[in-house]
């Protein structure tokens, strides 16, 4: 019989082990992000309302290019903080 109760308490006490460990040492963790990663989404120039069609043109290709990268920081930011 003391050969059952000591194995019990040695299956016992990595458990304890834990349980103090997690209790006493657990922190958030704040990640580390990029600086640009942060920076808020560009607002693009756009064309007068009476523009020719290569102002027009122009700012259709301006407002693809601003918000290609602001999904693309967005996607780093989301995948950063995950």
């Amino acid at each position: 019989m003391p050969h059952r109760s000591r194995a019990i308490a040695l299956s016992l006490l990595p458990c304890a082990l834990l349980l103090t460990a997690c209790d006493s040492s657990f922190q958030a963790v704040k990640p580390q992000v990029d600086a640009s990663l942060l920076q808020p989404c560009a607002d693009p120039i756009l064309a007068p309302d009476d523009g020719s069609d290569n102002e027009i043109a122009a700012e259709r290709l301006r407002v693809a290019k601003a918000y290609l990268d602001c999904k693309a920081r967005h996607a780093a930011l989301a995948d950063r903080v995950k």
